[in-house]
């Protein structure tokens, strides 16, 4: 990841996709806890995307209406990196040292591990090369979710069955995605949904005026020290003209 998407100690990308499906029984409450912000019934699944589009942590069930943030502090793998599954085999970037870094969109927190862009209301110019770079390396999540749908058109259109039913098919097809590029089968670029014109998901945000979930606003000190030690450090590389 680091050395294809020139981000530093960058390893995975993180990021949330609906999954279409019926509104299930359960009346009005069903209908508010299912309906996402794109004005559908869906069930969300979040992955971990490696630079080579494979999906390398799946998981698949939380409601449609939930936020990505607190979708992914609700999963065993939040709380095994809060216990030290990352190995403390980080570099020292600025004099902080930084970890293994996973990259994500602005809905999720910023932690010591966890990089998203800057969000503030005016931004540097080390500041938005620093989001420039980011975004590109975090845009595999969302090329992998593109190319899954793609290849299985039916996570595409709306689901008839039931929520576990549609949980473990989803999964499944995260599997098979795995196995695809793992034997080298490539997929034919009018199945490879990247290829077309979308909005990006900061933008359909802000049309809906989409406020963040409050935990995404806890941001640690240690966090805000790395993500300056990494913005100086590509603007640093960008003026010595070590990236393009």
């Amino acid at each position: 990841m680091e050395e294809f998407w020139q981000f530093p100690c960058c390893w995975a990308a993180i990021d949330g996709c609906h999954i279409p499906m019926k509104c299930p029984p359960g009346g009005q409450e069903a209908c508010k806890e299912y309906h996402n912000f794109k004005n559908f019934y869906s069930i969300v699944s979040m992955g971990m995307v490696d630079f080579h589009y494979r999906f390398i942590w799946g998981s698949c069930g939380f409601l449609g209406n939930s936020h990505d943030a607190v979708i992914f502090q609700s999963t065993d793998l939040w709380n095994s990196i809060q216990e030290g599954l990352i190995p403390s085999i980080g570099k020292s970037v600025g004099g902080i040292d930084v970890p293994p870094l996973i990259v994500g969109d602005s809905a999720f927190p910023l932690r010591t591990w966890l990089m998203k862009s800057f969000t503030n209301a005016v931004l540097s110019p080390k500041q938005r090369y620093h989001n420039y770079r980011l975004s590109g390396a975090r845009m595999v999540s969302e090329g992998a979710y593109d190319q899954l749908k793609g290849r299985w058109r039916v996570l595409l259109r709306k689901s008839e069955s039931n929520r576990d039913q549609v949980r473990i098919t989803t999964l499944l097809c995260m599997v098979l995605h795995n196995i695809c590029i793992m034997q080298g089968d490539p997929i034919s670029k009018k199945l490879d949904l990247s290829n077309s014109e979308k909005r990006s998901r900061e933008e359909i945000r802000k049309l809906l005026q989409i406020r963040d979930c409050p935990s995404v606003r806890d941001v640690s000190f240690e966090a805000c020290k790395v993500s300056n030690a990494l913005c100086e450090k590509l603007w640093l590389k960008k003026e010595t003209g070590q990236v393009s």
